[in-house]
C-alpha cells in the first residue's frame, strides 16, 4: 500500500480609437547616465510583435544599402529583446494610415516642416483595449532627406573630423525603439536618448525597457483555473492593472486564473459577492481581450458566458479602480463558479506528478448526461451521470507493470476508488492510499469511474465534487502521474425540475 500524502499534493494543484504620437530624434551631444531608467508608458503591440516594411533605393557613401542598415536595425531588437519584427520588404508610404508600419526619406514630416535638428520622427497609432494603455496598431518614421547620412559604426567624428554623415543605422535603431513602444531615455547611456550620439548599438537600459514593457505577466501570480466553484478575495497584495499592463493609472486589483480549451465549448463564469464590486474578463494568454462583464448595477455580482474554441486562455476577476456602486467596495471575498458544456470529452490541464518527474502522458475525461452526446460539469440530481477518463500513457511507461489510481475529492473528504469498485474514504493521515487496478500498462487506459449515477435516489441532491485519476510505476510506487484540472461534478436543483 502507498503512504503518500496524496490528498495534501491533489489539494494544492488544485473600438478602436487612433491617437497620434510623435518621436523625435534630435543632432545634438550625448547625455551622460548611471542606473537603468528606460522611459515607458504601457503602450506596445499586442503579442509583442509587428510587421514593418522597408524598401528604400540606393547605397551610402560606404556602399551599404540604406534598406540593408535598416533591416540590420530590425533584426538587432528582434535579437536582442522579446520583441519580434517580420521584415516585409515591399514600400508603403509612412504618411499613409493604412495599417502598414514603414519607413523612408522625406525632405517634410508628411507635409509638415521638421523641426530645427530633428533628424526622423516616428508616429505611432493606437486602438483602445480593456484594460492598461491602448494598444500599438501602427507605427511609421520618416527621416529627414535633407540631412546628410552614411553607415558606420563607433563614434560621430574621429580624428577630430566630422564622417561624411550622420550614422544612418543608429539613428533608424532608435526611431525602431518609438515604434515598439520606448520613449526618450535622459539618463543612462542608450540607443533611445533623445539626442544621437556616439552610441551605435543596444544598450543594457534599452534592452530592460523592452523587457519590462512586454513582461507584465511576470509581475503577477497566475493560478489555475478549476471548474465548479472556490472561494477568493481581492485585497491588498495583489497583482493591479497598472503592474500586469505596465503602465497607466489603473491600481485596481486584478487576480488572474488560466485554462486550456482542447474543442469548442460554452462556458459561464459568474463572481458573487456581497462586499466586492466584481468585474469579469475574458482574454487569451497574449492579453488579446475578447469579453468583459462590469456587473448587475442592483448587487456586486458579474455573469459572463462565452464560447471559446481551443486555445488557452486567461479569465481575469477584477474591479474598478474608482468606487461605481456605493454599496459594494474595491477589495473583499468573492465566489468564483465555472461551468461548461461541450460535445467531447475535454483535455484535463498540463500533467504533473507527485514527485516532479517529466511525463509526455496526456489526460482527457468528462461527464455526461446523454450518452456521450455532449459533456458538462453541472447537472441535475435526477440525471444519469456517466463519469469517465482516458489516460494516454507515455511511451516510455507502455508495456511496464503498473497500476491505476481513482480519487473523489469532496469539501471534507478525500475518496478513492479500490478494487472491488468502491469509494472508500483516505481522508485520516496515515490511511492508506488505494489502488485501483494493478496491469501491465497499454497505451490507452480508459476508466469508468461512475456509471449510470442518478444522484437524487441516493438522497444527493447538493453535491461538488472533483475527480482526479492517475497512473504509476510498480517499480517506482511512490511516483504518481496525474493531471492538474479534475473532472468537476455540481449536483444541484436546476430551475424546470419539477421535482
Amino acid at each position: 500500500m502507498l503512504e503518500l500524502d496524496f490528498h495534501r499534493s491533489l489539494l494544492s494543484l488544485f473600438l478602436r480609437r487612433r491617437i497620434l504620437s510623435l518621436a523625435m530624434l534630435a543632432a545634438l551631444a550625448p547625455l551622460p547616465a548611471t542606473s537603468l531608467a528606460y522611459l515607458i508608458d504601457g503602450t506596445k503591440w499586442l503579442r509583442g510583435e509587428a510587421e514593418f516594411y522597408v524598401a528604400l533605393p540606393g547605397l551610402s557613401s560606404a556602399e551599404i544599402s540604406w534598406n540593408s542598415a535598416v533591416i540590420d536595425a530590425l533584426n538587432n531588437w528582434s535579437t536582442n529583446t522579446l520583441f519580434n519584427f517580420t521584415v516585409v520588404e515591399e514600400y508603403k508610404d509612412p504618411c499613409v494610415v493604412d495599417g502598414f508600419s514603414s519607413i523612408d526619406f522625406s525632405k517634410d514630416f508628411c507635409g509638415s516642416e521638421f523641426g530645427a535638428n530633428t533628424l526622423a520622427v516616428a508616429t505611432r497609432r493606437y486602438a483602445d483595449q480593456e484594460l492598461g494603455s491602448p494598444n500599438i496598431i501602427e507605427a511609421d518614421i520618416v527621416v529627414n532627406s535633407e540631412e546628410r547620412y552614411d553607415i558606420f559604426d563607433g563614434p560621430l567624428v574621429r580624428f577630430g573630423l566630422i564622417n561624411k554623415g550622420l550614422d544612418f543605422r543608429r539613428i533608424a535603431l532608435h526611431e525602431l525603439g518609438h515604434v515598439i513602444g520606448l520613449d526618450h531615455e535622459e539618463t543612462n547611456p542608450a540607443i533611445m536618448a533623445p539626442t544621437i550620439s556616439d552610441v551605435f548599438e543596444l544598450q543594457e537600459d534599452d534592452i530592460a525597457g523592452v523587457k519590462a514593457l512586454y513582461s507584465g505577466l511576470d509581475n503577477c501570480k497566475i493560478k489555475r483555473l478549476s471548474f465548479g466553484s472556490s472561494s477568493e478575495s481581492l485585497s491588498s497584495g495583489d497583482c493591479t492593472v497598472q503592474e500586469l499592463t505596465v503602465g497607466g493609472s489603473d491600481d485596481s486589483y486584478i487576480d488572474l486564473y488560466q485554462f486550456e480549451v482542447s474543442q469548442s465549448a460554452q462556458f459561464e463564469f459568474s463572481a458573487s459577492s456581497d462586499t466586492l464590486d466584481t468585474v469579469l474578463l475574458l482574454a487569451t494568454t497574449d492579453l488579446e481581450y475578447l469579453a468583459v462583464e462590469t456587473g448587475s448595477t442592483d448587487d456586486c455580482n458579474s455573469t459572463l458566458t462565452q464560447t471559446l474554441d481551443a486555445g488557452s486562455y486567461f479569465l481575469m476577476v477584477n474591479t474598478f479602480d474608482i468606487p461605481v456602486n456605493a454599496d459594494c467596495a474595491l477589495s473583499g471575498n468573492y465566489d468564483l463558479t465555472a461551468n461548461f458544456t461541450s460535445e467531447a470529452q475535454y483535455r484535463l490541464g498540463p500533467t504533473t506528478s507527485l514527485l516532479g518527474s517529466f511525463s509526455q502522458a496526456s489526460f482527457t475525461g468528462g461527464i455526461s448526461a446523454d450518452d456521450g452526446a455532449s459533456f458538462g460539469n453541472v447537472f441535475s440530481p435526477w440525471d444519469s451521470l456517466d463519469i469517465i477518463a482516458e489516460i494516454t500513457v507515455d511511451p516510455i511507461h507502455v508495456g511496464e507493470p503498473g497500476f491505476l489510481m481513482v480519487a473523489a475529492l469532496l469539501p471534507d473528504a478525500l475518496l478513492m476508488l479500490n478494487e472491488e469498485n468502491q469509494f472508500v474514504d483516505v481522508t485520516a493521515a496515515g490511511t492508506p492510499l488505494r489502488i485501483y487496478r494493478s496491469k501491465v500498462l497499454a497505451e490507452t487506459e480508459r476508466i469508468d469511474i461512475l456509471n449510470d449515477l442518478v444522484p437524487g435516489p441516493l438522497g444527493i441532491f447538493q453535491l461538488e465534487a472533483n475527480f482526479v485519476v492517475g497512473y504509476g510505476l510498480s517499480a517506482n510506487p511512490d511516483e504518481v502521474y496525474f493531471h492538474t484540472t479534475p473532472v468537476n461534478l455540481i449536483v444541484g436543483i436546476q430551475s424546470g425540475d419539477g421535482s
